[in-house]
């Protein structure tokens, strides 16, 4: 049980940093953002750009809202709860534990 947990929380802090760096180093900024922090106080944001990467003040420097935040741990931990599973399973069945 204890190593099953061990892994768990292994691969949930592994998946943070990888699904971090996949989404804020490669697919955010290939996104079109705007590079004036400002730009969305006279211009009507799109609904995605809205949710995902405005601030609670409108600004998209740091371009990264509480839901993209929360989505990314979340996808995390579920990715990271899975791997570990499935490698306890493997583990036990291979007779390492």
């Amino acid at each position: 049980m204890a190593t099953k947990i061990f892994l768990i929380l292994t691969f949930e802090t592994i998946f943070i940093f990888f699904w971090g760096f996949i989404d804020f180093v490669i697919i955010t900024p290939l996104l079109p953002l705007p590079d004036d922090i400002c730009f969305y106080h006279t211009n009507t944001p799109p609904i995605w750009v809205k949710l995902f990467y405005l601030d609670v003040m409108e600004h998209t420097e740091p371009p990264f809202s509480p839901l993209h935040i929360l989505l990314l741990l979340l996808l995390s931990l579920i990715s990271g709860f899975y791997v570990g599973i499935k490698v306890d399973k493997w583990l036990l069945k291979m007779g390492m534990k």
